[in-house]
């Protein structure tokens, strides 16, 4: 299961032929075990001898470590902050900061950006008093290297941080925007439900003087996501690296979805965390304060409740757990990401249906939050950024998020910036980095933004001023080893301009569009605008390069400092 997991990732495997692997497996097993069977009472006799003293050893560990975790998992679980800290003194003529971001939400499905089904009204209104960028790119097309941008300024050839388990930006503990922040007098509050972006997954939460983690802040009503639940509670952040028997692709998760009654909702609706977050500064009147608030949906499984469920598309395909899941199976093999045939694009649209209905659904609970905040009478004096991590994509062959591709249903994400006080409307057309925004948050605070910070502030856009050109850029390197080695493997882009060009360093291969008059990227012009094309890969390689000078760098202080 390994060995396909990481060299064949992409080969799918029906569940018959799993069965029948097992099942000669077990066969082979059992006459390897008949074969040997003369030298197996010496064999256990001499394991017996030498195993005896570790199970005695193992047997009293076991029997203390009991009433230890029975403590830690159970009688000492509270709501208390994960790490609470004691700042000495709060700047309180300093602005509020609230940054939300909804998981997976790609501006190309928001109607905000133009897109023809009305998904997010509200939003629409809101942002007609607020900042909008229209062309900002993510740094990545997946959940944890995004949001460690999003918390450090830094490009992800910069933090390092390319997986979902065990990898922590670089250098993260000592240079990121909470810390900045909190030195600065910030109260700072983190509500994040996906455990990938969890600020103990990016080993910052000693940067935060409250966080609430995926527990907190979900209901879980499907079977698998309430043992998921419980594991992380009892394991905690751990739990990431040995829970490989949950992947979708190995057996359990077929067992526990076998005798899972079906789910038609999210267990993690966004007001879950709005209202944490609204019971916390209800309760602690320590001011400014910074708040990041990362809400679940609208990722994937696309579970809206009632009214919306159905809202875009009356069809009662697809509205449950188990559809969805069964729909994936077939696509792609039980994961909830990858390549599909063109003959299978009305399913990906059918999703992408149910996607637009879950939108309008957060669009419909960030509308709660911002009324209960007048009412309390918080907006005089807050900041308020709505953006994401990364898209969603249902073209190109591809569903979901993550793998390879940078196209831009992937990597657009929104940003929306409003202001205390703001009355009139912005629309800001240039292209800007998902890096941007922590040093646009430091500005905003009237914080220096520090030299490592790769991002820039965008205060002259809001001010209505302009910003010298500069490329953005965003990647995919999960194929590389982290913290300090080389860049070999994976997918670059970079903008500049109307024009786009992708970069799969492994195929060799580059695609360039021209974004003006080709939005849906259908067009390849790499080979017909060969000046443009060598430009902007020339930029690739050379931002490339002085990124792997950096972790030769990095990697020789380590090794100097050891």
């Amino acid at each position: 299961w390994q060995i396909k997991r990481y060299v064949w990732p992409d080969i799918v495997i029906s569940f018959l032929l799993k069965l029948m692997v097992f099942i000669s497996t077990v066969l082979a097993m059992a006459f390897v075990t008949r074969l040997l069977r003369n030298k197996a009472e010496r064999w256990m006799n001499t394991i017996q001898e030498h195993a005896t003293p570790l199970v005695w050893i193992f047997g009293i560990w076991f029997i203390i470590s009991i009433p230890l975790l029975t403590y830690h998992t159970w009688i000492n679980q509270h709501e208390k902050p994960l790490s609470k800290k004691i700042v000495s003194s709060y700047s309180a003529d300093r602005p509020n900061i609230i940054l939300v971001t909804f998981d997976a939400l790609t501006a190309l499905d928001m109607s905000v950006y133009g897109y023809n089904r009305p998904t997010t009204p509200f939003i629409d209104k809101w942002a007609e008093t607020a900042s909008l960028f229209t062309k900002v790119e993510a740094g990545s097309n997946y959940t944890t290297p995004t949001t460690a941008s999003l918390m450090t300024g830094k490009r992800v050839w910069t933090h390092q941080t390319y997986f979902v388990r065990a990898s922590v930006p670089s250098k993260g503990r000592t240079e990121s925007l909470p810390l900045i922040l909190r030195n600065n007098g910030y109260y700072n509050m983190a509500l994040v439900a996906n455990d990938s972006a969890s600020v103990k997954s990016l080993g910052i939460s000693d940067a935060f003087d409250v966080s609430y983690e995926m527990n907190d802040l979900s209901d879980p009503h499907a079977l698998s996501d309430i043992i998921q639940a419980i594991l992380n509670r009892i394991f905690g952040n751990s739990l990431k690296l040995y829970a490989w028997f949950l992947a979708n692709d190995f057996f359990l998760d077929r067992f526990i979805y076998n005798i899972s009654p079906d789910v038609h909702e999210t267990g993690f609706p966004p007001k879950k965390a709005f209202s944490k977050f609204l019971s916390l500064i209800d309760n602690d009147h320590q001011e400014p304060f910074f708040a990041w608030l990362h809400l679940f949906p609208p990722h994937s499984y696309y579970l809206p409740p009632k009214p919306y469920s159905g809202m875009f598309n009356a069809s009662p395909e697809l509205r449950t757990f188990k559809s969805q899941k069964n729909e994936l199976g077939i696509l792609f093999g039980n994961e909830y990401y990858g390549h599909f045939g063109q003959e299978m694009q009305p399913a990906a649209n059918l999703f992408r249906d149910r996607y637009d209905e879950y939108i309008r659904y957060c669009d419909s609970e960030f509308e709660d939050f911002i009324t209960e905040l007048a009412k309390r009478d918080r907006l005089h004096k807050t900041i308020i950024l709505l953006s994401s991590d990364h898209g969603e994509s249902f073209q190109h062959n591809f569903i979901s998020h993550n793998g390879p591709d940078l196209y831009e249903q992937l990597t657009h994400v929104p940003l929306i910036i409003k202001e205390p006080g703001q009355t009139q409307g912005k629309v800001i057309n240039d292209i800007v980095e998902q890096v941007d925004i922590p040093a646009t948050i430091l500005k905003l605070a009237g914080i220096p933004v520090p030299s490592w910070m790769e991002g820039r502030s965008l205060i002259p856009l809001l001010r209505g001023e302009h910003l010298p050109l500069h490329p953005a850029f965003s990647m995919n390197f999960e194929g590389n080893p982290s913290l300090g080695h080389q860049i070999t493997k994976g997918t670059i882009a970079v903008w500049e301009g109307d024009y786009k060009l992708i970069h799969y360093m492994s195929d060799n291969k580059s695609l360039l569009f021209d974004l003006k008059d080709d939005p849906e990227e259908l067009n390849n012009l790499f080979s017909k605008e060969p000046e443009i094309s060598q430009h902007l890969l020339t930029s690739i390689k050379d931002n490339l390069r002085r990124a792997n000078e950096r972790m030769a760098e990095y990697k020789e202080n380590a090794i100097n400092d050891f």
